[in-house]
């Protein structure tokens, strides 16, 4: 009897182990196959993360300072994050938009056919706005800007010379134009002194075909334009 309990435990224990096992191996099995949903669901939530970060950056609103707008608003507000230094109280009366009639030349235009409209804004912080239009286009750098986060605030700075002839317009490339003073309202591009040998990072920057007017175009004062302080 003895014998016969041995073998009954024996096989017992051998059909216990073999259940065991059993389970084991399922369990390892759902694991190995919950674990890659899980990756899935993972990489899943990732890709919903990159997806919403893209449209975010596509659709970030540009501020007033969007040459676009400032282009076409009759009021710009004055940047609250710029430097809050003024220009002198004899040169307050140059603030303001001015604008123009200009070739397409596409040199200075970077049209090539048909007319386009300059426009110079002097800020009231010395710093300047400019921009070429053409039937709804907007030009900045001579290129064309089809998206907003490519239209930048320009830190070209302007000022009136010692001897109260001329606006001086510093372009951050390192370009100086001047703007021969005729009144308040009008300004005209002062050739002379643009291509003056004493420019010489002028004439460097033109050499290698950085836009350069070819013409003493007038500009107009906007007297409908006021910044809003």
């Amino acid at each position: 009897m003895k014998l016969d309990v041995s073998r009954c435990t024996l096989s017992s224990f051998f059909k216990c182990s073999l259940m065991l096992g059993s389970v084991v191996i399922l369990q390892a099995c759902d694991q190995q196959q919950v674990k890659p949903e899980g990756e899935s669901q993972a990489t899943s939530e990732e890709g919903v993360k990159i997806s919403t970060a893209n449209t975010k950056a596509d659709v970030v609103t540009v501020s007033a300072k969007s040459l676009t707008q400032v282009a076409g608003q009759a009021t710009v507000p004055v940047e609250a994050d710029l430097n809050p230094v003024t220009v002198p109280e004899d040169a307050k009366a140059f603030i303001g938009r001015y604008h123009t009639e200009i070739d397409c030349d596409g040199r200075f235009a970077p049209c090539t056919e048909g007319k386009a409209e300059f426009i110079l804004t002097l800020m009231p912080d010395g710093t300047v706005h400019r921009s070429i239009l053409q039937y709804g286009k907007v030009f900045i750098d001579n290129t064309k800007s089809s998206t907003a986060h490519n239209i930048t605030y320009r830190k070209d700075r302007w000022f009136i010379n010692p001897e109260r002839t001329d606006i001086v317009v510093n372009r951050k490339e390192g370009a100086s134009f001047y703007y021969k003073i005729k009144d308040s309202n009008h300004l005209v591009m002062n050739l002379e002194k643009i291509y003056s040998e004493k420019e010489k990072t002028n004439r460097e920057l033109f050499d290698r075909g950085y836009p350069a007017p070819s013409k003493a175009y007038e500009l107009v004062k906007d007297t409908s334009f006021h910044i809003q302080e």
